[in-house]
């Protein structure tokens, strides 16, 4: 393990000072720099932290001293007098408007305690409720952030939305361990001397008490937009799909101000993450800042980065932003239509020089190669067209194959080795990470793949990319650990409705387990009068939010009981025995019905 400390070591030395002796791919290098006029990635990477490196509340009167420092374009930055942006507190802004006697909150941040800090910031301004909470969509970082505005002997704030936002909740939640895991490998949040998330600074999940608090919406609406009075403030809440479906932004008409959530950003967008998310509509996405657009705005205020003021600059901005998502939809499907592979197609797209160095449009964060593969599967799904990939070899099968074909381990490790001295990086990872299947515990792929990973995230310019392999080369050394962890699950245990609780169980059955189960075990739920029915049939579940006349078992518990025996075995017990869930229909016919379950 002594040869494992080095690399270890070698690594962060290697992130600290920038890696420039590892960019070895000069057709890469010369790529970045006819992109970004020669200057390297981790140098542009620290300019976009200036960014929101620093926690700021951003208004009107600041305007003397907000002006970005840029030779090309100069933008100000600005609010109008009753409109606040906080930035630099997490990786997502919140922005407050200042109303007659109310103020209204549009998105928490990721976390309660950068709530909490962010609400302590805008009381040095204002002393007035809050009124309103505006979740411009679902992701964590806009809405998990939520009990940190919620103040003692105050009412609770109503929370609008999209009514499309259950549905997005939901299929978050399906996928919440990996989802977590892919997060935390993109926004770098475990890497040391991490730069920056591209559009923050970092992620505020890992730290002590950054636990969630997601409170659901009261009041949401369906449609393209609708129009609301909150404090004497009126607003239109307009639906504008692009990162996710169910984004919406604000538009405050007699100011002429348009809070454009994650449509914007001062980097290349995220028309696919690495991280893992369902397809993006690009088109969504164009006719969503057409939509701003033709509202004229002479304020703009993402949620990513500092507000912008002046029509003719917004209009500049909004109109290159828009056509560089659509060159790439529209060039995609050009060479789709031709018979390209996906692959094929990622290395002829590049958006012209003019909107590749925009100063908005860097490839800081999304890159034109991940949004290309985006396109593709968007309209043709998974499968690629090449027949091989029909009925692929498994990774495994594949890994075999290529070691058993190079000679065995050990000529494999020494072509790897080879490869990596070379500077031919890919190549490298890819015959190390062939070892690594074929042998677990090889010390000498796992130190060649380390290597590589820090090289190629070397050559990223955007944040994600870099992040992800800086993150992944600690991971196959064994030096971080990006499975979710003990408290996160808790925490989403105790914030979702029970309907998402017992949804979630669909994907935690183990059919392999109980192959011929098919019981209906019917809860009721004293303190909220809620029935929830579990259905098992056919190796899958169903769930049901209504009383039932016929089922096995009856389970009858309360709200708050349930959630701690889904949290601990213990707790269950212990409910049992001191009369707190009651089961008809046998505690053992219980159990074996929920022994078909995954426990974590």
């Amino acid at each position: 393990m002594a040869n494992t400390g080095v690399v270890v070591a070698l690594i962060l030395l290697v992130v600290a000072f920038g890696g420039n002796w590892l960019w070895s791919r000069q057709s890469r290098k010369e790529q970045t720099e006819r992109l970004v006029s020669g200057a390297r990635a981790p140098d542009l990477l620290k300019e976009q932290s200036n960014v929101f490196n620093k926690k700021e509340i951003l208004q009107l009167n600041d305007l003397a001293q907000l002006v970005e420092s840029t030779d090309a374009d100069r933008w100000p930055y600005v609010v109008t007098p009753n409109v606040y942006s906080a930035i630099g507190f997490a990786i997502a802004n919140s922005i407050m408007i200042v109303g007659d006697d109310c103020i209204i909150i549009v998105d928490v941040t990721e976390s309660v305690a950068a709530g909490r800090e962010i609400l302590a910031a805008f009381r040095n301004i204002t002393s007035k409720p809050v009124k309103a909470i505006i979740y411009t969509h679902n992701y964590p970082d806009h809405t998990y952030g939520d009990q940190g505005f919620v103040e003692k002997d105050q009412p609770r704030p109503e929370i609008w939305a999209h009514r499309s936002i259950l549905p997005e909740f939901q299929a978050f939640f399906y996928t919440s361990p990996i989802g977590y895991q892919r997060a935390l490998r993109q926004f770098g949040v475990l890497t040391p001397n991490h730069i920056n998330s591209g559009i923050g600074m970092k992620m505020r999940v890992t730290e002590k008490g950054q636990e969630s608090g997601l409170i659901f919406p009261t009041k949401m609406f369906v449609g393209t937009e609708r129009d609301i009075t909150v404090a004497g403030v009126n607003m239109k809440l307009v639906h504008i799909p692009g990162e996710t479906p169910d984004q919406i932004g604000v538009w405050l008409p007699d100011q002429k101000v348009f809070l454009c959530a994650d449509d914007v950003y001062r980097a290349f967008p995220n028309l696919y993450a690495i991280r893992g998310t369902k397809s993006r509509s690009l088109l969504d996405w164009t006719s969503s800042l057409d939509k701003i657009i033709d509202l004229e705005p002479h304020y703009l205020v993402p949620s990513h980065t500092r507000p912008l003021e002046g029509a003719n600059v917004i209009l500049s901005l909004l109109t290159c932003y828009r056509d560089a998502i659509q060159f790439v939809h529209d060039q995609t499907v050009r060479f789709m239509n031709k018979g390209l592979l996906p692959d094929e197609i990622a290395t002829k797209v590049r958006l012209p020089e003019h909107l590749a160095t925009h100063p908005y449009l860097i490839e800081l964060y999304g890159t034109v190669e991940w949004s290309v593969k985006g396109v593709f599967n968007t309209y043709m799904g998974w499968f690629s067209g090449d027949p091989v990939d029909l009925s692929p070899l498994t990774p495994d099968e594949l890994a075999n194959r290529y070691v058993d074909l190079g000679g065995g381990v050990e000529r494999c490790v020494a072509a790897a080795q080879e490869a990596l001295d070379k500077g031919d990086h890919r190549w490298a990872l890819t015959l190390a990470s062939h070892v690594i299947r074929v042998d677990q515990q090889n010390t000498a792929a796992r130190r060649i793949a380390s290597l590589c990973m820090t090289a190629l995230g070397n050559q990223q310019i955007s944040s994600n990319g870099r992040n992800y392999y800086f993150t992944s080369a600690l991971e196959v050394l064994g030096e971080v650990n990006t499975k979710i962890d003990g408290n996160r699950r808790v925490g989403l245990i105790r914030i979702v409705p029970m309907t998402t609780l017992f949804s979630l169980m669909r994907v935690r059955f183990i059919p392999e387990t109980c192959p011929n189960t098919n019981t209906t075990v019917l809860f009721e739920f004293t303190d909220s009068k809620m029935f929830i029915s579990l259905t098992v049939r056919n190796s899958i579940v169903l769930i049901g939010d209504r009383p039932l006349t016929s089922y096995q078992i009856k389970v009858k518990t309360t709200e708050t009981v349930w959630r701690e025996i889904a949290i601990s075995k213990m707790a269950a017990l212990k409910s049992y025995a001191t009369g707190q869930m009651a089961v008809e229909g046998g505690l053992v016919n219980f159990q074996n019905v929920m022994s078909c379950f995954e426990k974590d």
